[in-house]
C-alpha cells in the first residue's frame, strides 16, 4: 500500500468510525452518562450514573498521546499497558508490515491535534471494532476501540425489564419478542407499543395478528394462543425493525 492508498484507507476510516460512533452513541446513549472509568486489566470500559453501571464495553487500547511530549504512543508498544488491553491491538502493528506502512509499525510519533482519531479509526477497520472513545488523561487522551458494547442489567437504562439471553450472531443481548410473521418478512407494518425508557424492544406483531389482538384490545388468553412468538436478542430485533412506529 503506498503512500496516497494509505490516505485513501485512512479517510474512508475515519468516516466509517464516526458512522460507528454515532450509531453506538445513540443506541446506548453514550453522552448521556456522567461518569466513566476503564478497568484495563479487564478490558472493559464502563459509564455509570450515581454510582450504578449502566453500559460495559470490551476495549483495546490503541494508543495515547503525551502532552509534555507531543507524542502519539501505540498500544502495543506501551510497556506499561496491560496485556490483555492490547493484544489485539498488535494485529494492526502486523497489518502495517504486511503492507510496508510506517504509520502503523513505528510505535511513537509527533501527535498532531487529529493523529490520535485517525489511527484509532485505523485500528477500527483493521480490527473489525464497532465504535471508540476517548478519555482525557493527566497528560493526554487514552484512545480505545470496543467490540462488544451493552447495557447492563440493573442500571436504570431502561432495560431492567429484559433478561439476557445467547445469540449466535451477536453474543449476550436482552430478550425481544415477534410474532413469527415478522421474522419471515420484516419489511411488512410492525404493530406494538411504542417504545420508552421503560422498555426500548416493545413485543410487536404484523397485521394478521393484529387482526386477533383488535378484536379483543389486548393480548388475553383468548387470543394469545393464535400469536407464534419467536425471541430474538435487541440487537435482532433492531436490525430486522424498520423505523417507523405504530
Amino acid at each position: 500500500m503506498d503512500t496516497q492508498e494509505f490516505s485513501d484507507f485512512k479517510h474512508k476510516a475515519v468516516h466509517e468510525l464516526m458512522a460507528l460512533n454515532e450509531k453506538s452513541g445513540d443506541l446506548y446513549q453514550i453522552s448521556k452518562w456522567p461518569k466513566w472509568n476503564y478497568d484495563l486489566d479487564e478490558a472493559t470500559l464502563t459509564f455509570s450514573r450515581e454510582g450504578i453501571p449502566q453500559v460495559i464495553a470490551s476495549v483495546q487500547v490503541v494508543g495515547t498521546t503525551s502532552k509534555r511530549g507531543k507524542t502519539w504512543l501505540w498500544g502495543w508498544a506501551n510497556s506499561h499497558l496491560p496485556a490483555a488491553a492490547v493484544k489485539q491491538i498488535q494485529k494492526v502493528g502486523e497489518f502495517g508490515e504486511t503492507e510496508g506502512i510506517a504509520d502503523l509499525t513505528d510505535p511513537s510519533a509527533e501527535d498532531s491535534e487529529y493523529l490520535g482519531w485517525e489511527m484509532t479509526a485505523v485500528a477500527a477497520k483493521v480490527l473489525g471494532s464497532i465504535g471508540a472513545y476517548r478519555c482525557p488523561g493527566n497528560d493526554g487522551f487514552v484512545y480505545l476501540v470496543y467490540s462488544d458494547i451493552q447495557f447492563v442489567a440493573g442500571g436504570d437504562n431502561g432495560t431492567s425489564g429484559n433478561k439476557r439471553i445467547q445469540c449466535g450472531e451477536h453474543g449476550s443481548g436482552f430478550a425481544t419478542y415477534v410474532c413469527e410473521h415478522l421474522l419471515a418478512n420484516p419489511s411488512q407494518k410492525w404493530f406494538s407499543s411504542g417504545p420508552d425508557e421503560q422498555n426500548k424492544w416493545p413485543d410487536a406483531w404484523c397485521g394478521v395478528c393484529n387482526t386477533f389482538f383488535e378484536e379483543e384490545g389486548e393480548w388475553n388468553g383468548k387470543n394469545e394462543s393464535k400469536l407464534k412468538i419467536k425471541l430474538l436478542c435487541h440487537r435482532c430485533y433492531e436490525k430486522l425493525r424498520p423505523a417507523q412506529i405504530e
